[in-house]
């Protein structure tokens, strides 16, 4: 596979595409896809957003359209929750595993559950970046994922502010056959592949 080993959730932050690939990508079940070619690969910097400037117990089904892309991009993201709570990823509404205020189609398991342990001192630094390289999810156009935000306690009415870190991908479509395949909404799952 021609990707010189940048995969998702690399202990380090790498694009997974470099320009002149091509990919398979896939949004929530393999009927819907689109295959792609790379024409460029940028920073998207980082993108501090504040869901609530204070929570007491939980904010469910939050967008962020900061994050979304305008037509024919891709954006790799990973995010540090910058608080005591923690960030359940939920795919968007409109592509098939996707959630609507809280509620998830399947089950609760479509996305991580991510803590802040970034500013925890006695938090190892491995489970540090372990957690930042799990937080990494892929935005194909404008499916923003959604988030529910839960407080921790004993902390209550905290400001519940996340930072996402971003690298950006200007595609085109291309009737090459792509070596790579994405999942970027959702994530393959038996009854979508037929099993």
């Amino acid at each position: 596979m021609p990707m010189d080993n940048n995969y998702p959730y690399a202990p380090d932050f790498r694009p997974i595409l470099q320009v002149g690939q091509t990919a398979h990508i896939i949004r929530g079940n393999p009927e819907n896809f689109v295959d792609v070619e790379v024409v460029g690969v940028y920073s998207l910097g980082v993108h501090r957003h504040v869901f609530s400037a204070s929570m007491t117990t939980s904010a469910l089904g939050q967008d962020c359209i900061h994050l979304d892309n305008n037509n024919g991009e891709l954006s790799q993201i990973r995010y540090i929750p910058r608080g005591r709570f923690r960030v359940h990823l939920q795919n968007p509404i409109g592509v098939d595993m996707y959630t609507s205020q809280g509620s998830v189609k399947g089950s609760q398991t479509e996305g991580w559950f991510i803590d802040n342990v970034s500013g925890d001192p006695d938090e190892i630094p491995q489970v540090r970046s372990a957690m930042f390289a799990l937080s990494e999810f892929l935005i194909y156009e404008d499916e923003t994922p959604r988030f529910d935000l839960y407080g921790l306690a004993p902390a209550a009415q905290i400001a519940a502010v996340v930072d996402f870190y971003g690298i950006g991908f200007a595609l085109k479509k291309t009737e090459k056959t792509p070596p790579v395949t994405i999942w970027a909404s959702g994530r393959p799952r038996g009854q979508e592949l037929g099993t």
